[in-house]
């Protein structure tokens, strides 16, 4: 697939979403949210639920939780009697966020290009925010993926399927898994230079190594002084195990082979 056809591709969130509500999944009224509409732009496993537990934390961040994928957006419309994309958006924003400044969204690659083409960034003065966040070790991010894909297990707050499952070693799949993870990073960050919306790059392990300056700089970001957010202990554990370091050389050993 080439770059230009993974960035303009739609997937099955806006497909289903298009099927949902028709041509009320588009919007071309004026703006009602006086913030801009903050998304983090984020890949399986980067380290987003750890970044959303510390901006929900924040007096200004409401949500960043995965309420864009259709499956959450049809449950709760059906709650909220909303049946079109905008009155769902103000209604996430009012339910879940009433007492913050702002409410944001995680937000994939293919989230993202959906907002775009249903016109939902009109909504908010001053458009979008992208906050995008990466991992830099892209081998452990894409082995703690094939590991939640079998445990179903995706927070450490989670059960998952229990202990009984035998996660099994697939290294074909994780360099698919890492092709995936990069083209989705770039297509996140071309995204937002294409459309001129402003962008901040954070990354998992600095957000572990030193949470309050990465808080300082999404607050300089939002045009806030962030000096009074507190740093809480997050919610969610570390869930990598010996597994993970197992999986990490077999795979090294995989790759050495086919090199030689």
């Amino acid at each position: 697939m080439s770059f230009k056809t993974h960035l303009s591709r739609t997937g099955t969130h806006e497909e289903n979403l298009k099927k949902r509500f028709g041509r009320a999944a588009y919007y071309d009224g004026t703006e009602i949210f006086e913030t801009p509409l903050y998304c983090m732009g984020f890949t399986n496993r980067c380290g987003s639920n750890l970044l959303a537990d510390y901006l929900r934390a924040t007096p200004y961040f409401g949500g960043f939780h995965e309420q864009l994928n259709f499956d959450s957006v049809v449950k709760s419309s059906e709650q909220w009697g909303t049946t079109s994309l905008s009155e769902y958006m103000v209604s996430a924003g009012k339910t879940f966020g009433a007492d913050r400044t702002s409410y944001g969204f995680k937000a994939s690659a293919d989230q993202l290009m959906m907002l775009q083409r249903f016109g939902i960034a009109g909504m908010y003065r001053g458009g979008m925010k992208v906050i995008h966040i990466t991992r830099e070790d892209l081998i452990g991010q894409a082995i703690s993926y094939q590991i939640a894909l079998q445990t179903r297990k995706w927070t450490s707050n989670q059960a998952g399927v229990g202990d009984d499952v035998v996660v099994q070693f697939d290294a074909r799949q994780l360099t698919a898994i890492i092709d995936a993870i990069q083209a989705d990073n770039s297509s996140i960050a071309m995204f937002a230079a294409a459309f001129g919306y402003p962008y901040l790059h954070v990354s998992y392990e600095n957000l572990v190594e030193d949470p309050r300056a990465v808080l300082d700089t999404i607050a300089a970001f939002a045009g806030e002084d962030g000096s009074s957010w507190p740093v809480r202990s997050p919610s969610i554990q570390k869930q990598s195990s010996a597994l993970n370091d197992e999986f990490r050389a077999r795979y090294y050993d995989y790759l050495r082979r086919d090199i030689l």
